[in-house]
C-alpha cells in the first residue's frame, strides 16, 4: 500500500501526465466546465465555484481513500480534467473510478482513454489495487465505448434505475481487474 495523502504524485503517459491537483488548479476554465450543461452532461454536479472548486480539491488531498489528479496535455502543461479513484478501500484491494475531460476540444481524441489506463495501471501497480469499478448511465455510450477499450468489462445491467433529465435509463457497472 502506498500512502499517497497530501503528497505530490506525477504519472507520464506519452501525450499528458497525471498530477496532484493543488488550489492554484481551481480556474475559471475549471469552473466552466463545471457549469457546462454539454461538460456536465452526466456528473452530479451541475454548478460550481472557483471556491468551490478549491474546498474540493482540499478535501480529496486530505483523502487517505481518494486519488485525485489532473489531466494535463504534456505540449502545453494545460490542464483538460481530472481522474480519481475513490472510494479506495485498501483492505479489499478495491477502487472506484471516475472520470471528466473538461475542455471539448480534447473530446474524441484518445485522451481519456489514455488517462484511464494511466491511473489504472498505477492502482494496480502502485497501490496494490486487485479490481477497480465504475459506474455509468446507458446513455453515455462513448464513455462505455472507452471503459471497455481500456478493459472494463460490464458485470451488471440494473434496467430503467437512473433518472436522467426525466427520463429512465440503465445504470451499468462496470469493473477492470488485475491480470498478473
Amino acid at each position: 500500500m502506498v500512502n499517497f495523502k497530501n503528497k505530490k504524485i506525477k504519472i507520464d503517459g506519452e501525450r499528458i501526465y497525471l498530477k496532484s491537483l493543488v488550489i492554484k488548479n481551481a480556474t475559471k476554465e475549471y469552473c466552466r466546465w463545471l457549469n457546462d450543461p454539454e461538460v456536465n452532461k452526466y456528473l452530479e454536479t451541475r454548478h460550481a465555484t472557483i471556491g468551490e472548486i478549491k474546498k474540493y480539491i482540499i478535501e480529496k488531498n486530505k483523502s487517505s481513500n481518494c486519488l485525485f489528479l489532473g489531466i494535463f496535455v504534456k505540449k502545453n502543461k494545460k490542464h483538460i480534467g481530472n481522474v480519481k479513484l475513490e472510494p479506495i478501500c485498501f483492505k479489499t484491494h478495491k477502487a472506484t473510478f471516475g472520470i471528466l475531460i473538461g475542455d471539448k476540444m480534447c473530446w474524441g481524441k484518445g485522451i481519456g482513454t489514455d488517462a484511464t489506463k494511466l491511473i489504472i495501471d498505477y492502482g494496480f501497480k502502485k497501490l496494490g489495487l486487485s479490481k477497480i469499478d465504475l459506474g455509468v448511465i446507458s446513455e453515455n455510450v462513448g464513455a462505455i465505448k472507452a471503459y471497455k477499450k481500456t478493459g472494463f468489462k460490464i458485470d451488471k445491467i440494473v434496467k430503467k434505475s437512473i433518472c436522467h433529465g426525466e427520463k429512465m435509463f440503465d445504470a451499468i457497472t462496470m469493473s477492470i481487474k488485475k491480470t498478473n
